[in-house]
């Protein structure tokens, strides 16, 4: 068995990889809580895996404390997935391919491993990315912007008293709200949602035909009801772990923690 870890900005993911077949996804968040407690209770979970692999973009501190635990609990040294020039059928578009993102990196690896058409990657969470892929498993490049929590923050943040009157009122789905709170809320949201929009429409005029829109990220709710026809995939990111794993490029890609 295979352990696979995607800690986020703001979420740790993990699911075990036994015989080809991926398990369902756990996920926590891990900034407010008791990190050794939430590390002990992923741990605590699993059976004892012969490899773990690890995505990390929470930072240094919580993957050196996760591979610090998975140490001591089996003595397992994790390997920590990095971006490539190329693996799994897939290119990477990065002049420095390792400065894109480990996350965005998977995604793209498992959205050409699940659909062999052009794909375009949405990840909604702190941030939110955008990635296009060909049919041959070319990357197109991508964008990042505010996902929609930050960019609902920003706004009260930067404003004077836009903050003392948002209230808890029912928010809809309408570009022209009648209260501050739907305003705020879903002026961010439509706003991420017309870059959806945009990406879809760039990417078939540059290929001549639509892109599947693949949804993933622990707020993709908030665009989802906004944006067209898209398949959410929850766990996209371990889907691409697990993809490595059953690969030889796994050694390749990943360094030890």
């Amino acid at each position: 068995m295979i352990l696979l870890i995607d800690i986020g900005n703001t979420r740790l993911k993990w699911a075990q990889l036994r015989d080809g077949r991926l398990s369902a996804q756990s996920a926590r968040p891990h900034q407010t809580v008791d990190r050794r407690q939430l590390l002990e209770e992923m741990l605590t979970s699993t059976d004892a895996p012969d490899r773990v692999l690890v995505s990390n973009v929470g930072g240094r501190e919580i993957g050196d404390a996760c591979a610090a635990a998975i140490r001591q609990k089996w003595g397992i040294e994790p390997r920590f997935v990095t971006a490539v020039a190329q693996a799994a059928g897939v290119t990477n578009a990065y002049r420095q391919p390792e400065k894109l993102g480990v996350d965005r990196w998977l995604a793209l690896i498992a959205a050409h491993t699940l659909r062999r058409g052009p794909s375009c990657v949405i990840s909604v969470g702190t941030a939110m990315t955008i990635d296009g892929i060909d049919a041959a498993g070319r990357h197109l490049g991508g964008s990042i912007v505010p996902g929609p929590r930050v960019m609902v923050s920003s706004i009260l943040r930067a404003t004077s008293d836009i903050a003392s009157r948002m209230g808890d009122d029912e928010i809809t789905y309408s570009v022209f709200s009648n209260h501050t709170a739907a305003a705020v809320r879903q002026g961010c949201a439509q706003a991420l949602a017309g870059l959806v929009d945009r990406a879809v429409a760039e990417m078939q005029r540059m290929l001549g035909v639509p892109p599947k829109l693949l949804l993933t990220g622990g707020a993709s709710d908030v665009i989802a009801p906004l944006i067209g026809p898209h398949e959410v995939v929850p766990d996209l990111v371990l889907r691409g772990l697990a993809v490595l794993a059953e690969s030889d490029e796994s050694r390749v890609a990943t360094v030890e923690g």
